[in-house]
């Protein structure tokens, strides 16, 4: 019995470990097998080098999961830059018609071909994502990246200025997805609450970039500086490892242990997450047929589920508002008469913008994500609803100083809550898909948002004609409200769990939130507690011994 306990004991710490004693102790128990005999005061810590090197393998992982996203988030900003780049391109074309003449046709399509093209990226990036690995499809979205912003600065004609947006649009749907995935695989739980919405802040800061670069260089210069931040990127992305994951179910497991000490900071963490990851592997191998193709995997319960909620959720943010007023912003203050630069609006919109995202990755950490989807849903509902309200009470009266303030307060209100709701689909993707097909699926979602955020974006002049203002805002009070109600009743609590255990709860019965097995709501993950204590606890009859 005892060499069995001591054989399973040895598939998780070291065999050997140096200790230092703390001076004046006293014997009391004698452990087995390699461990020395050490004395172990009940009213004394025992201090041990081990415990320092965990500190400091501890400290290291975490560095380098950061130093990992760092990289993505490179990437990612400078696939935000094209988004904003039509707010500098199209007034400086108009300003300068003998250059590349535009009229309204053309710079609609100019600055619409973006979204247009990222769903086809978007497509492409689960396969590639799956095929070649979630770090090489990163590097691979650099390459019409890098040749979109290159044909920018070069065009002379309107028909280049789209095929180069297209390009820019291309590469930013291939990023998307396997940039989510590729955090969400790295970061350890209580770790991904931040990183994985940061690439929302990195997005939002490549917008606030090229506004930026626009108030002061020509639109061919900025299209030439937006190179730098791929080329850093790329550099970057050399030096990251590919996800344990990915590296496991492709057989690989020699690189697959590399990686996760790497991202750990620690051969034994490493070790135990990795004998988990096989253990799970085994077990979903043993119960799937090879041959199955991704619609019928996507139909299985556990992937039918997150499916179902991240569909939805997409659909109601999108009904309420979430890009939509960012992209009228401008327009919806101006009808209310108000007096401004409309450079300077688009930079405090962007650098707003910014800060919500920060602050929001911030509140990631410590708050439970059911928490703050339903307090996002209410508050951008109520600030809608105010909004909607005060233009039907305003209907037919003369315009007053005060309407600029009540108009803007509430838009600002609505960006502040509302940032949560744009981040979420993300992080969402991210952290509800199983494993299996977390890569081809996240590349399909995102290209189904961008289909329907282009569709929606085209139409919303029309539905602006038929409903007029007040009434869209009503309309987003009235989803926002719908998604509150729907987060509620379907999303599961994510925050410090394992995507393992995540996967678990959706393979349950259950699809209401209130009736999941109770058990999944009292387990938590608690910080890895030091090697030596670890030691100490596990063979608990060693005292009999």
């Amino acid at each position: 019995m005892s060499s069995e306990r001591d054989e399973e004991y040895s598939k998780f710490v070291p065999q050997k470990m140096s200790y230092h004693v703390v001076p004046g102790a006293e014997f009391q128990c004698k452990l087995p097998m390699s461990m020395s005999m050490i004395s172990m005061p009940k009213s004394r810590k025992l201090s041990t080098i081990d415990e320092q090197d965990y500190d400091k393998a501890n400290r290291r992982g975490m560095i380098n999961q950061i130093l990992a996203t760092c990289a993505v988030l490179l990437l990612s900003a400078g696939c935000g830059m094209p988004i904003g780049f039509s707010a500098v391109l199209l007034p400086q074309l108009s300003s300068n018609s003998t250059e590349v003449p535009i009229d309204v046709n053309t710079g609609s399509w100019i600055a619409s071909v973006h979204s247009l093209a990222t769903p086809f990226g978007s497509l492409i990036s689960g396969p590639l994502a799956d095929y070649l690995g979630r770090r090489k499809t990163l590097l691979v979205s650099v390459i019409p990246l890098f040749l979109g912003w290159s044909t920018m600065a070069m065009s002379n004609s309107v028909k280049a200025l789209i095929f180069a947006r297209f390009l820019c649009g291309f590469a930013t749907g291939i990023l998307g997805g396997p940039g989510q995935v590729y955090i969400a695989e790295t970061a350890e739980p209580n770790l991904r609450s931040l990183l994985i919405g940061a690439p929302y802040v990195a997005y939002s800061s490549g917008i606030l970039l090229v506004y930026s670069l626009g108030t002061v260089l020509y639109w061919r210069s900025v299209a030439w500086c937006a190179n730098i931040l791929p080329a850093l990127a790329v550099i970057s992305i050399f030096f990251i490892p590919e996800t344990p994951a990915w590296l496991l179910r492709n057989r690989k497991e020699k690189r697959a242990l590399q990686a996760l000490t790497s991202l750990r900071g620690s051969e034994i963490s490493a070790q135990k997450e990795l004998n988990d990851m096989k253990q799970r592997l085994e077990k979903e191998r043993a119960t799937t047929k090879t041959n199955e193709n991704i619609f019928k995997l996507c139909c299985e319960r556990v992937a039918i589920k997150p499916l179902f909620i991240v569909i939805v959720f997409s659909l109601l943010q999108m009904f309420s508002g979430t890009f939509i007023v960012i992209f009228y912003a401008i327009d919806i203050v101006s009808e209310f008469g108000a007096d401004f630069d409309t450079k300077q609006a688009a930079i405090w919109t962007a650098a707003v913008r910014v800060l919500c995202c920060m602050i929001f990755c911030g509140i990631l950490i410590f708050v439970r994500r059911r928490l703050i989807m339903i307090l996002s849903g209410i508050g951008s509902g109520v600030f809608c609803l105010a909004l909607s309200v005060f233009m039907y009470m305003r209907m037919g009266q003369p315009r007053m100083p005060y309407d600029v303030l009540v108009a803007g307060g509430c838009l600002l209100g609505y960006i502040v809550f509302n940032t949560a709701l744009m981040v979420m689909p993300g992080i969402m993707i991210g952290e509800l898909f199983p494993a299996r097909i977390r890569g081809r699926t996240a590349g399909g979602v995102f290209a189904s948002m961008n289909v329907a955020l282009f569709i929606f974006a085209k139409a919303f002049p029309a539905l602006q004609s038929a409903l007029k203002m007040r009434g869209v805002f009503l309309v987003f009070a009235g989803s926002s409200f719908l998604l509150t109600i729907f987060m509620c009743l379907f999303q599961p609590e994510t925050k410090g769990r394992s995507l393992e255990h995540i996967e678990d709860y959706f393979n349950g019965d259950n699809w209401l939130w209130l009736r999941r097995d109770r058990g999944y709501k009292t387990v938590k993950l608690l910080p890895l507690q030091p090697l030596v204590e670890n030691r100490a606890n596990v063979p608990r009859s060693a005292e009999h011994a």
